[in-house]
């Protein structure tokens, strides 16, 4: 899983990281915002670090459920995903709580995986705490999001598709930091009729 990934290492065995997905993440969003505001001469909203770190712990089951299941016949055991994050506070190993080898065919183990990820995505975000506001839509796009670009990049990896940019419905507000704009599949880019 680790070669096909572009940025995330999986490791199977060892004592558990120091986070897990559904973790306080108080700490992690205060870093971040103090990272922020040393690259970006402290003018930086502090929205945009909660919403970084709500989209980076969805990303960690939905691209381990999603390339487990793209990479070979498994199906990861997301309950006791542990991580660490690297020196920008993004995540960067996944210590994974087992794999279950699984022989349906692919469509049906990236479906199984999408559900597994739903079960531990949804409560995640609804449950998510943070000092600004972010509404249900916005949580409810982000699970959505973080599938889809986890599949993509899964299907990718396994040589079933090419990668490239998804419309998201939900907005990571990079565009709201000095000299950033808004990413390519951004919905604050699409037009209304």
């Amino acid at each position: 899983m680790s070669r096909r990934h572009a940025w995330l290492r999986f490791t199977a065995g060892g004592p558990p990281l120091p986070r897990r997905p559904h973790d306080d993440t108080g700490d992690w969003q205060r870093d971040l915002r103090a990272l922020h505001a040393r690259w970006y001469d402290g003018v930086a909203p502090p929205a945009v670090a909660s919403v970084f770190v709500l989209q980076w712990a969805l990303q960690v089951p939905a691209h381990t459920a999603a390339h487990a299941a793209a990479a070979g016949p498994w199906r990861a055991g997301l309950a006791d995903l542990t991580f660490s994050l690297g020196p920008a506070l993004v995540p960067d190993v996944v210590r994974l709580g087992g794999l279950t080898a699984d022989d349906a065919p692919l469509e049906d183990r990236l479906d199984a995986a999408e559900r597994d990820y739903r079960a531990v995505a949804e409560p995640l975000a609804a449950g998510y705490r943070t000092d600004v506001r972010l509404g249900p839509h916005v949580r409810s796009a982000l699970v959505d999001d973080m599938w889809a670009a986890a599949r993509r990049e899964a299907e990718g990896a396994a040589g079933l598709l090419r990668p490239g940019a998804l419309a998201r419905e939900s907005c990571c507000l990079i565009y709201a930091l000095p000299g950033c704009v808004e990413c390519a599949g951004c919905p604050r880019l699409r037009r209304h009729p």
